[in-house]
């Protein structure tokens, strides 16, 4: 769900079988939000009986601008209590609480005498606006996802910076060996964008995060090398976008290579959240 847009993909394995674009009233909506549940599940409600294919299970990604996910390094020493330390930190280095996040955690493989933890931040407003509209029509979803995960397993490169956009705002993902390792989001508001600007605002962005990336993360520093791919429905409509801010930036430009079996008129750059989110038990 973004601003003004509900998007509905129906995979059977690597191959779709249906999808669908719906458009919203915009005002339906609330910084990447839904902010009238009974309005866009009336939506939802309406386009199910269209799309062909019985699908037997949901998976959403989280909406919004206000999520967090980081990498986060601790020494390895007996009696480390990840319930107590992962949200401490998450206060101090992801400015985030418990109170107004859902925070989770996941161990990576240690690295010398480092433990490695991927830690998550939904935004529990996040939550219930997804929640609340699926369940007014009648989807049953099973898992919740950051962006950061469909977009990875969407781009399906291994090492990559991937800067996708939407009308309201943006997220930057840095990647290595296939798992989100930096994220940065942006919200600058409903208003559409000319080319011009949004080209400006992803490259700042993006040139943001990778520095961050360089500066503050265990895992950087990133090559030169490591491709940009820029993806979204605001690439659809001009693919130029892509190369301009890769030109900018000095970065290879990359593209998705997606597993999944679609057709040549397939809307991948408006799909591409979903096509991560059918990756996810393939």
């Amino acid at each position: 769900m973004e601003h003004g847009v509900i998007k509905l993909l129906i995979c059977h394995g690597l191959e779709v079988v249906d999808y669908r674009v719906l458009l919203a009233n915009p005002r339906l909506f609330r910084e990447g939000q839904v902010s009238n549940t009974t309005r866009v599940a009336g939506l939802i409600q309406n386009a199910l009986p269209e799309l062909d294919g019985d699908f037997k299970k949901a998976i959403g990604a989280v909406p919004g601008f206000q999520n967090r996910m980081g990498l986060m390094h601790f020494p390895r020493a007996s009696g480390f209590n990840a319930e107590i330390i992962i949200p401490q930190e998450a206060s101090r280095v992801m400015k985030v609480s418990s109170e107004t996040y859902q925070l989770t955690w996941h161990r990576l493989k240690d690295r010398l005498d480092r433990t490695r933890w991927l830690v998550m931040a939904a935004s529990r407003r996040s939550i219930t606006s997804m929640m609340d509209t699926t369940e007014k029509s009648d989807i049953a979803v099973t898992t919740l996802e950051l962006r950061p995960f469909p977009l990875a397993r969407a781009v399906n490169q291994p090492d990559a910076v991937i800067a996708w956009a939407a009308p309201d705002g943006c997220d930057v993902v840095i990647t290595k060996e296939s798992i989100p390792v930096e994220h940065q989001s942006l919200f600058w508001g409903a208003d559409m964008v000319e080319d011009t600007v949004l080209i400006d605002r992803l490259t700042e962005i993006v040139g943001r995060t990778v520095n961050t990336f360089n500066e503050t993360s265990p895992e950087g520093p990133l090559s030169e090398d490591v491709p940009l791919i820029v993806c979204g429905s605001p690439i659809r409509r001009d693919p130029d976008i892509s190369m301009r801010v890769a030109d900018n930036l000095r970065r290879p430009p990359g593209e998705l290579s997606s597993p999944l079996i679609y057709s040549e008129d397939f809307p991948v750059h408006d799909l591409v959240i979903n096509m991560g989110l059918t990756l996810r038990d393939v």
